[in-house]
Order: C-alpha cells, then sequence, then structure tokens
C-alpha cells in the first residue's frame, strides 16, 4: 500500500495572517538551498524552498539525466503533515512549495525543516540526499 497521506485529501489553505521571516540559507553540492518566509494561514502554514546553481558550474549531464526527475519531502516532526504542493523551475533556479498542517507556531526557532529527496513521488526510495534548514 502506497504511503497513506498520499490518499488523505489536500488541505486549501484559507484566512491569510501574515508571513513569518527566516531567512536561512544552507550550501551543498554547489547549490544554495533557501527557506525565506513561511506564510501564515489560519489552518495551515506555507513554505517555498528555493534552489539556485550556477549552471556553467554545473557537470554535463545527459539529456537522459535530466528527464529523471527526484522528488523532495519535508520532514518537521511527527506532529506537522507536509505535502508538496509542486515545484517549478528554469535555468539556475527551482522552487518547491510544501503546505504544512497545523499551522507552525510564530516562533520557528529550534525547528529542524528537513529536505530528504526521493526517488518516487510515494517518499518510498530515498536516494539518500538531504538538507537541513534550521528555523
Amino acid at each position: 500500500m502506497r504511503r497513506e497521506k498520499y490518499y488523505n485529501p489536500k488541505v486549501e489553505p484559507t484566512g491569510f495572517r501574515h508571513y513569518i521571516p527566516v531567512l536561512q540559507t544552507v550550501e551543498k553540492g554547489g547549490r544554495l538551498y533557501t527557506l525565506s518566509s513561511i506564510r501564515q494561514y489560519e489552518n495551515a502554514s506555507i513554505m517555498q524552498l528555493l534552489v539556485d546553481w550556477d549552471e556553467q558550474q554545473e557537470p554535463e549531464q545527459t539529456i537522459q539525466q535530466k528527464l529523471e526527475r527526484k522528488h523532495l519531502g519535508l520532514f518537521i516532526d511527527e506532529s506537522y503533515e507536509c505535502q508538496i504542493r509542486g515545484t517549478r523551475g528554469s535555468n539556475g533556479h527551482e522552487s518547491s512549495t510544501f503546505i504544512v498542517t497545523p499551522p507552525l507556531p510564530e516562533d520557528i526557532q529550534g525547528f529542524d525543516f528537513v529536505f530528504t529527496q526521493y526517488e518516487d513521488v510515494f517518499e518510498e526510495k530515498p536516494t539518500g540526499w538531504a538538507v537541513t534548514i534550521h528555523g
């Protein structure tokens, strides 16, 4: 059976309240991973992971490697459900959006946001790659 959370209804954030500034960046493997802010809603929080790199510094990849899409998952702790809403990108930049329920507290100091890469969308086959951004 696939991961149960993918069969749960998707939460649609309602009642925007405000932004929580974060501006934390981690460099890993020649890429910058940035969590700039968190959008707070009455029923959820929205987090956006920004990834930036210098395309000219990237090693040459085959077309097949570029087409093999890896998937990101977010883990905070057992009390939060994290669902990916989508990923977009262009040359040298990518952005992944996550919906977190229940909403995060106003003070995120001490929280660890662990972004893990998976071979599949069901988060069953981790690639061994992860990056942690501290709140």
